[in-house]
């Protein structure tokens, strides 16, 4: 089965986090919600309580997720996309996928620990506006989302259904991707 690790913190944007969960799962990808707080109950940018399947102390080192899971996910928000960039364990576990080859994926501001990270050096790439520095990548403002090899970045709420369906094409279900997208009725 294919599994995605979702790193997130408080202050996440409920829709980016919540649909991309629903759609891969939707798809039978097995999706962990993986709080880096310390606290399993997270309160989203709106004031939506979401409860974590895991957290990321006890998970295991980031090689050994980067063997369990085919990617990793960053939803956006604030200030949960600020929170992502400056832990030290969230920039090692995008290094350490990057490294494996396994799908990274970031959405609205959360491209931002990407960038951190130097994940974003000669590749297109997408955020929301004026969340990264846009001479750090080959920035791209007019599509919902890039994908640039292993990356997959989008720009924000409106582009999340989206966002969502790139990446179960990316993970190797482009069928099932547009089987959902028919049935949520998506660019009818």
């Amino acid at each position: 089965m294919t599994k995605v690790l979702m790193l997130i913190s408080n202050g996440f944007e409920e829709v980016e986090a919540l649909c991309t969960v629903d759609l891969l799962r939707r798809a039978d990808i097995q999706v962990d919600v993986c709080s880096v707080t310390g606290e399993k109950i997270l309160k989203g940018a709106h004031k939506i309580n979401v409860e974590a399947d895991c957290l990321i102390e006890n998970i295991g080192r980031a090689d050994e997720c980067a063997e369990m899971y085919d990617g990793v996910i960053l939803p956006g928000g604030m200030p949960n996309s600020t929170n992502l960039r400056d832990d030290e364990r969230v920039i090692s576990f995008v290094q350490t996928f990057a490294s494996a080859e396994k799908i990274m994926a970031a959405i609205c501001a959360a491209p931002m620990a990407l960038e951190k990270a130097g994940l974003l050096k000669g590749i297109e790439a997408t955020s929301y506006p004026d969340c990264i520095d846009e001479t750090s990548c080959i920035y791209r403002d007019d599509v919902k989302s890039v994908v640039s090899g292993k990356v997959i970045t989008s720009r924000g709420v409106g582009t999340a259904i989206d966002f969502a369906l790139t990446l179960i094409t990316e993970l190797g279900y482009a069928d099932k991707a547009k089987q959902i997208a028919k049935a949520i009725l998506y660019n009818c």
